[in-house]
């Protein structure tokens, strides 16, 4: 179960990223039910507040998971999601994902980078994740090169996660992101944000 102490908070310059609650619930409910947002999740349902709320009472007795919300700082937007499964804190890994731009504005910003940023630090530093997995449709170009940009590659070896190969019809691709990827691009990334 979730301590009262695990409420994340990660704050940058731009963006803040905040453990999901129920103020957040409208936003991410509008956007995973958007068309075009819709096309590539793993669920073949429309998500309304009961579903949500459900999947809530049980996100907060897990601990494998977490669910993050982006804002946009200065004008107190909420715009995408950021999230983890399957942490293994033996292992030292995790499946990265719940991915979504909401607020298309904000698709390639800044804001997203620093979000990005923001995210894997936590992963890497604060979980101890030493690889995190994601899995990909394999159509959907643009998460394919958002993953690249940011240091994963596909999984040349056993598929870690074979239950993640076909969800709901649609095929996935393993990619990983060692920690050591993640130092190589971070410059980058810090760069990118410099003023």
């Amino acid at each position: 179960m979730r301590s009262e102490m695990r409420a994340i908070h990660l704050n940058g310059h731009m963006v803040c990223l905040n453990e999901v609650t129920a103020e957040y619930f409208p936003h991410i409910i509008a956007w995973r039910n958007d068309p075009v947002n819709h096309r590539y999740l793993n669920h073949p349902f429309r998500l309304d507040m009961d579903k949500q709320r459900a999947w809530y009472e049980s996100y907060v007795n897990d601990a494998t998971q977490g669910l993050l919300v982006v804002v946009d700082k200065e004008h107190d937007t909420p715009f995408a999601t950021m999230g983890w499964t399957a942490y293994d804190a033996e292992r030292h890994r995790c499946i990265t994902g719940r991915l979504l731009v909401g607020d298309r504005r904000y698709r390639g910003s800044a804001h997203f980078a620093e979000a990005t940023l923001l995210f894997a630090d936590y992963v890497y530093d604060t979980l101890g994740v030493d690889i995190c997995y994601a899995h990909i449709v394999r159509e959907n170009a643009a998460s394919l090169r958002y993953h690249e940009k940011y240091g994963f590659h596909q999984n040349e070896g056993e598929m870690q996660f074979p239950e993640e190969r076909i969800v709901n019809g649609m095929e996935q691709v393993e990619y990983l992101r060692r920690r050591e990827d993640w130092r190589v691009v971070k410059p980058t990334v810090q760069d990118r944000l410099r003023p």
